[in-house]
């Protein structure tokens, strides 16, 4: 029986990472030029975090009505894994 694995590409776990040192609600446009990635990328990755449930969208009320992404809860869990996993990299045990 084959298992229904979830892997984040290297894209997603950026944004995540990026996210969690983040307080507030964030534009797509903001994180792809933060994080120097090509816009379609950013977008492509943000689309399946949130199809996936580790982000949510507001939309601005007013001009000029941006989208802003936030980690949900999920998403906040796997990102402080993430952090998580960085530790035990560096580390030299």
């Amino acid at each position: 029986m084959k298992e229904n694995y979830h892997v984040l590409g290297e894209t997603e776990q950026y944004i995540l990472l990026y996210l969690i040192s983040i307080k507030e609600g964030v534009a797509v446009k903001e994180i792809y030029e933060e994080m120097k990635l090509s816009p379609n990328a950013v977008t492509q990755a943000v689309n399946k975090l949130l199809n996936e449930g580790f982000l949510v969208e507001k939309r601005e009320e007013v001009f000029p009505r941006r989208r802003l992404i936030y980690l949900s809860e999920k998403g906040r869990k796997i990102a402080q894994l993430l952090l998580q996993m960085q530790e035990i990299m560096k580390s030299n045990q």
